[in-house]
């Protein structure tokens, strides 16, 4: 009956001791000295940061990363079903392992429709004519005169007058 609880209790010491050992290591080899202000200095890609960092993002961003997410990890649930499938089909049992991913199937693509009939998948910018019927759009940041009417990798009008 103890034993049990002693496999608990050794389980958390090591997982205990794991953490106090790397955190340990970390502050030995972590650089040590006065800290300057490039030091100190928020790095991002190599790249210094242009502009506020505190800016609205599109929900749509979102909406799509929660999509990739939740076809991603029915992709990852059916590579067990389909290993064991032929098994199954041995044992007699093939229609009932066929009806279960079936319904798997059912839900999610149900849950497809929905959002696209809702129309969290349509992609608009703020470019595209369909930009001013999509919600948040007031919200984004407006072009600044210097962007405005800029095509990815057009001249601007007044460079090339000043050519």
């Amino acid at each position: 009956m103890f034993f049990d609880f002693a496999n608990i209790l050794v389980f958390i010491v090591v997982g205990l001791g794991f953490i106090l050992v790397n955190l340990a290591v970390a502050w030995f080899l972590r650089p040590k000295g006065p800290q300057s202000g490039e030091k100190r200095a928020i790095y991002e890609c190599g790249e210094p940061t242009i502009g506020q960092a505190w800016i609205r993002f599109d929900i749509r961003f979102y909406t799509v990363a929660l999509m990739f997410v939740v076809f991603d990890i029915e992709i990852a649930l059916l590579f067990p079903w389909a290993a064991v499938f032929r098994d199954m089909v041995r044992e007699g049992n093939g229609w009932l392992a066929f009806i279960e991913v079936a319904s798997f199937l059912l839900v999610l693509m149900g849950g497809f429709a929905f959002v696209w009939a809702k129309g969290d998948l349509d992609w608009t910018g703020p470019g595209s004519p369909s930009a001013t019927t999509a919600p948040g759009l007031d919200q984004m940041a407006s072009p600044t005169p210097e962007t405005q009417g800029l095509v990815a990798g057009a001249p601007r009008e007044d460079a090339v007058a000043a050519r």
